[in-house]
């Protein structure tokens, strides 16, 4: 714990053992000789001198050991070590009274959210006079998309010691063995953050520079969160990703847009009338058309991070989707990707059933029954329950919104349901020219007719459009001989 506004606490540490006055006595005696030619050298000046003066035979002292300066001597230097013992031992317990009433300190385990970013925070200053560090293998997106590696060297936080607003205050890790919030023993131990005083504002003040910085550090940038243990775990950061470069049908971004921009303005409102604060949307349709490509340009838009769900897990219970959706980071969307494959309609479920009993159903409608810790009804209550999380914003995907009950996309859990589907004329249209920005008019017109004139061509999605230009990247002239890839259904 840390005294801060005592200059003595610097020089006397609170473990300091002398081992009594007889243990100093002995390292006195020791190392006088030494002491006194250092300062005779230094100085010119005899401390033999000097002392024997006390042991004179018409002083106090001379008349006590009756002019014994050797046996006078000895009793003194026991005499100084037992009072430099008698305060040591004071100071200490000085010092611990003066700590137990007016230090503050406060835990941050692995699990709070805060936790990395503090981490972060202490890792940013350490780093400059660290002598002892870690390697953290990472990787972060190039300006031109691409991934590579980095590498951070990730200073060991034993304790770290800063001043914020002229208050002193320390960041240390407390031991596994005494950390019974540990989810287990190899995980991250806990922070102490402790200061003195007796406002426990002094800690939001710390908290919310953290935050600040963290902000600024993470400018143009989305963190994708995923679930780990329980709690949540920040992932890689991308940039953030332009809404244009998403090319939907006309008129679809702008509806969810303009909804998600209302349900941020309108904070008050839902307060004011009592209605839960929080907004579901359903995006449904066939795969590879953007939906999740969507949701990551809204999140960047309103300057939000994400928090993808996986609702197959194995390890997810009731209990906690429920914490995990409470506990979500703020400024966050959560997204739960392709929910039919974690439940499916009830109408289904009796239908098959009612098969079994015939003996007739299939086994892969029961290849996967039981695996799942997490129940219908608990997804149900941890979206719109009595405990359920507010201030939130749930994007759900789908491929079969027929497959999904219909209790899971009621009103209050899904809000607007916005159908995404196969690529039109004009996007296809607003697609190539984003790709080939010099192309001509007649280019571009010749690009969509010989994509949708083709006989008995399948339906084309978004993600074969863009494979389709990322092939001829370099070579846009060429791009005609190679349609054949929209029409293959391989």
């Amino acid at each position: 714990m840390l005294l801060a506004g005592t200059g003595l606490g610097q020089f006397i540490p609170a473990d300091l053992n002398l081992s009594g006055g007889m243990g100093l006595a002995g390292l006195l005696a020791v190392i006088f000789p030494y002491i006194q030619r250092f300062i005779l050298h230094m100085f010119d000046f005899n401390l033999t001198e000097y002392c024997a003066q006390f042991f004179l035979p018409d002083t106090f002292f001379g008349k006590l050991f009756e002019g014994n300066f050797a046996l006078g001597t000895g009793v003194g230097i026991v005499g100084l070590g037992a009072a430099l013992s008698f305060i040591q031992r004071t100071w200490a317990q000085l010092r611990a009274m003066y700590v137990e009433r007016f230090s503050l300190s406060m835990k941050i385990g692995p699990q709070d959210n805060s936790y990395q970013d503090v981490v972060d925070w202490v890792n940013e200053r350490q780093l400059k006079k660290a002598r002892h560090i870690s390697l953290n293998t990472g990787t972060k997106q190039t300006p031109s998309g691409k991934w590579e590696s980095v590498y951070d060297y990730i200073p060991e936080i034993d304790t770290y010691k800063f001043k914020f607003k002229g208050r002193n205050y320390e960041i240390s890790q407390e031991s596994k063995s005494s950390d019974k919030d540990q989810l287990s023993v190899r995980g991250p131990p806990s922070l102490l953050l402790s200061s003195t005083g007796t406002n426990l504002g002094i800690f939001r003040d710390v908290l919310q520079e953290i935050k600040k910085d963290k902000k600024i550090r993470n400018e143009g940038m989305t963190t994708i969160y995923s679930a780990c243990n329980g709690y949540w775990e920040a992932g890689r950061t991308k940039r953030k990703r332009p809404l244009e470069s998403v090319i939907l049908e006309d008129g679809v971004p702008e509806v969810i847009m303009s909804d998600v921009q209302d349900f941020i303005d309108s904070a008050e409102w839902y307060a004011e009338f009592g209605v839960p604060y929080r907004r579901g949307y359903l995006l449904y349709g066939p795969p590879g058309t953007g939906k999740t490509s969507f949701i990551s340009a809204v999140a960047g838009h309103f300057d939000l991070n994400v928090c993808i769900l996986n609702l197959s897990d194995k390890s997810l219970t009731d209990d906690s989707l429920n914490k995990l959706l409470i506990d979500a980071p703020e400024d966050t969307v959560i997204l739960l990707e392709d929910v039919d494959s974690a439940f499916g309609s009830r109408d289904v479920t009796d239908d098959t059933d009612s098969r079994k009993k015939d003996g007739d159903a299939s086994t892969s409608a029961t290849a996967f029954e039981g695996m799942n810790r997490l129940t219908f009804s608990g997804l149900l209550n941890a979206l719109d329950g009595v405990a359920s999380a507010e201030g939130r914003i749930l994007f759900m995907t789908t491929n079969h919104i027929d497959k999904l009950d219909s209790a899971l996309i009621r009103p209050g859990r899904v809000d607007t349901k916005q159908f995404i589907g196969y690529a039109s004329e004009g996007q296809v249209e607003r697609m190539f020219r984003r790709f080939y920005r010099t192309a001509s008019d007649d280019e571009a017109q010749r690009f969509v007719r010989e994509v949708f004139d083709q006989p008995n061509r399948p339906e084309i999605c978004l993600a074969q459009l863009q494979g389709l230009f990322l092939r001829y990247k370099k070579t846009p002239e060429a791009i005609f001989f190679g349609l054949s890839m929209l029409h293959s259904k391989d």
